[in-house]
């Protein structure tokens, strides 16, 4: 009997190794379901405890989707690619002007079609699978190669545009006509992403905050790294905003003396709900969505 106990000790310490890791990279406690995020020249999914479950090897990324396939499309700067859970490429997009960043958005849309942010030209574009461009948008201000012409791009459900021209620290709605339909001014170091909510307000990352605008271009709501003083957090990009109200946060250049957090959930009341720590690995996470327990999408809309 205590040769069977010794022995399933030793087999058990592999595993209670693992989780006392996959705890640490979780200090305060693990996440709701998996994560898909983009960490260095890599995508992945991570267990709710940190342990990887999935990656694919890509430039540096700053956006990433999990399809209802089962499929994830990522931007990374070279191209837009959908890779398939088995590592199959089944669409890519590289665009022809690369400097500065040739695509750094990316979003799957109802009609099939694939939205693309070019940042090395201020295009909007509209790609279908078989690689034609079924729409273009060129966008102002946008200087031909520079590296913070666009950052995220979404398509929204009136059929507009939200850009976030990240050099400019300008988010603009454009109309599919180019037609400027809104425009926002951010107080940080530029503008990373932005998207809409239900009830019509927009809410922008710009690294040092998360700043929360109503349909005027007001701000009635703000989180800044420095309210939570007892949490490192730096460079504020990613942003998934949860059915529930939270927002889940992805991190640029996330470690200083290996102090950070590479992702992060907050609620309305600015409470922190889990942050995940991996300087040695990931420094910098800029793409992150939530998924259910099983790895799937949340259901509903999924406003990253």
């Amino acid at each position: 009997m205590e040769n069977r106990l010794a022995i399933m000790a030793v087999l058990l310490l592999p595993l209670a190794g693992t989780l006392a890791g996959a705890n640490e990279l979780f200090p305060n406690g693990p996440a709701s379901g998996r994560l898909l995020a983009a960490g260095n020249n890599r995508v992945m999914v991570l267990s709710p405890t940190g342990e990887v479950l999935w990656q694919y090897s890509t430039k540096l990324t700053h956006d990433c989707w999990l399809l209802p396939s089962g499929n994830v499309l990522f931007a990374d700067g070279e191209s837009v690619t959908e890779v398939r859970p088995d590592k199959k490429v089944v669409f890519q997009y590289k665009a022809a002007e690369q400097k500065g960043g040739g695509t750094y958005a990316c979003q799957r849309l109802e009609n099939g079609l694939t939205l693309v942010g070019e940042n090395s030209t201020g295009r909007i574009l509209e790609i279908g699978a078989d690689g034609r461009i079924a729409f273009s948008l060129a966008t102002t201000p946008c200087q031909p190669g520079n590296h913070h012409n666009l950052r995220m791009v979404r398509k929204l459900e009136n059929g507009n545009y939200l850009a976030c021209h990240s050099g400019a620290r300008l988010v603009k709605e454009y109309s599919p006509q180019g037609e400027v339909v809104g425009e926002i001014k951010v107080p940080g170091r530029l503008a990373f992403a932005a998207l809409r909510t239900a009830k019509g307000t927009t809410l922008v990352t710009c690294l040092d905050q998360v700043i929360e605008y109503d349909k005027s271009g007001q701000p009635v709501w703000s989180f800044s790294v420095k309210e939570l003083p007892e949490t490192p957090i730096q460079n504020l990009t990613g942003l998934h905003l949860l059915p529930n109200g939270h927002l889940v946060l992805g991190c640029y250049q996330a470690y200083r003396n290996g102090e950070g957090s590479g992702l992060l959930e907050i609620s309305r009341e600015k409470r922190l709900i889990w942050r995940y720590a991996n300087p040695k690995s990931d420094s910098t996470m800029m793409a992150v969505q939530l998924l259910t327990a099983d790895g799937k999408p949340l259901e509903g809309p999924c406003r990253r």
